[in-house]
């Protein structure tokens, strides 16, 4: 049996006196003990201010997100960190059926006529529906820079006017509730969708079966308006309302492109677009950014002075590394296959001439002979690193290597110049175009690429100021533009490529933000 009560001294055994505080240790002086006392507590205080600065800077550090745009950079909270994540992992936990309560309101994040980019877009019935308290958030140009209707069938000039509400309306919440626009319920479409609302009508083109119109005008139009917005997430699915031989390319460029860098995005055909305006559904994009060519031109500010699409893509701001998911991409696989991204001397530039010999856009042999011979001096000089190549006759992942790794590429106005969307920045690109005309296709993309760019007329610069007329409107191309006469000094293109590798000689490939 235990017993906790105390148990009785012997009398034998004296009871401890205790008089004043107990120390521990050997006796020590007064004063002696209060600085020790005061040395131990400047140093917790020193460990505490420590402890405490490398909490601050852990949750500084954890807890925001540094951004850089054209120009500035800033400081975001981490509730900004989702934009750089794929929707569909932000969203995994979140209901795939909305219910009507719990219906969001659509947010315009950012974009110009004709490439638009929404949050939260609502599709019904064949109708996309903006449902928002708030009008006043929408750009200006409102419906008339988003979507188009049919072409009219009496306009000489085949004109498409801006879509009614069989095909997209802008109403309140309130509004699509008592029109019953809306269902009980909406079927959430997660990730980025990617939309081009261009078709065949009659004998006119949707310009999607391009390479350079679809990638250089309306895919690069709707990624440049979803980095606009702060994100870089790649595209979850691609619709289109054109019908299949609409919109791929006789080469194969576009098809290959989507299957071999965005390889997880699902493409929608005009089929499946069907369906969905038929199942009576409605349906919820978390992200939806919509291209439509004809918007563009009717709404567009520089579009109008130049009949190009994209014109008014290079005025909206951009971050500097905008590219950098779509190049990583191609660089993943490139280099899977093979690709050997180095010079082969690390101060020698690589110079690449896309040789369009082989068509009929070209240049007169002779003067062809000699920019090739002047190229080649200075390669035997040690100059440059010179690849003189027949895209067409290359495998893609080839191309795409190549132009990855050059630093300055030029070639007569063609398809191929598109492949500077792959050069790394500060790259340096040159248009050879006749002396008779110009067209701001190519120079559009240098510029949103931020290359430095240069029109070529035989042995000058064709310089930006002299690239309109009185009027405001680009000058014409002329007559000899998709000749076989096109001319050019081999000599001053030399020269060119001597001043423009000179200023490259440490560019280097940036490297892959992980392997």
């Amino acid at each position: 049996m235990f017993s906790f009560a105390s148990s009785t001294p012997s009398p034998s055994t004296p009871l401890p006196q205790h008089r004043g505080p107990i120390r521990l240790g050997s006796p020590v002086s007064s004063s002696s003990s209060g600085r020790k006392r005061r040395i131990m507590s400047m140093q917790c205080n020193r460990l505490t201010a420590f402890l405490l600065l490398g909490f601050a800077i852990t949750l500084f550090l954890t807890h925001t997100v540094i951004e850089q745009t054209t120009g500035q950079s800033s400081i975001q909270h981490i509730s900004k960190l989702s934009k750089y994540l794929p929707s569909k992992t932000v969203n995994r936990w979140a209901d795939l059926y909305v219910a009507e309560a719990d219906f969001p309101e659509t947010t315009f994040m950012s974009g110009v006529a004709g490439f638009n980019y929404f949050h939260n877009l609502y599709f019904a019935n064949g109708t996309f529906l903006i449902v928002t308290t708030d009008p006043t958030t929408l750009p200006s140009y409102g419906i008339n820079g988003i979507l188009s209707g049919l072409q009219d069938p009496t306009d000489k000039w085949h004109n498409h006017w801006a879509a009614e509400e069989d095909r997209i309306m802008i109403v309140s919440p309130t509004e699509a509730k008592e029109r019953m626009l809306l269902g009980k319920a909406a079927i959430r479409k997660s990730g980025v969708s990617m939309m081009f609302a261009d078709i065949r009508e009659g004998s006119q083109s949707s310009f999607l079966n391009h390479y350079y119109h679809f990638i250089g005008e309306m895919f690069l139009g709707l990624w440049r308006v979803v980095t606009a917005a702060g994100e870089i997430e790649l595209p979850s699915r691609l619709i289109y309302k054109a019908q299949s031989p609409d919109w791929r390319d006789h080469a194969g460029i576009t098809t290959w492109f989507q299957q071999a860098v965005l390889p997880e995005a699902e493409i929608e055909e005009a089929t499946i677009y069907e369906d969905r305006r038929k199942s009576g559904v409605t349906f919820l994009f978390d992200k939806i950014a919509i291209a439509d060519r004809w918007a563009a031109h009717r709404a567009g500010q520089e579009v109008k002075f130049w009949n190009k699409a994209n014109a008014d893509l290079p005025s909206l701001p951009v971050p500097l590394t905008w590219m950098d998911p779509l190049r990583d991409q191609i660089k993943r696989l490139a280099l899977a296959e093979g690709c050997e991204m180095k010079r082969k001397n690390s101060k020698v530039p690589i110079v690449l001439y896309i040789n369009r010999q082989l068509t009929t856009r070209r240049l007169i042999d002779e003067d062809e002979g000699e920019l090739v011979e002047e190229m080649e001096k200075l390669a035997d000089e040690g100059v440059i690193e010179f690849y003189n190549e027949y895209m067409e006759k290359l495998p893609r992942v080839d191309q795409f290597c190549l132009a990855m790794k050059s630093d300055v590429m030029f070639a007569v106005h063609g398809n191929g110049l598109s492949h500077q969307l792959w050069m790394k920045p500060g790259s340096a690109v040159m248009e050879i175009m006749p002396v008779t005309g110009f067209a701001r296709d190519y120079a559009i993309l240098g510029e949103m690429m931020n290359h430095e760019y240069y029109a070529i007329h035989y042995n000058e610069t064709f310089p930006v100021e002299k690239w309109r007329k009185e009027n405001g409107y680009g000058v014409d191309q002329g007559p000899d533009f998709h000749s076989s006469r096109i001319t050019i000094d081999g000599k001053f293109m030399a020269g060119m490529v001597r001043k423009l590798v000179s200023t490259r000689i440490n560019l280097v490939e940036p490297p892959l933000p992980w392997k």
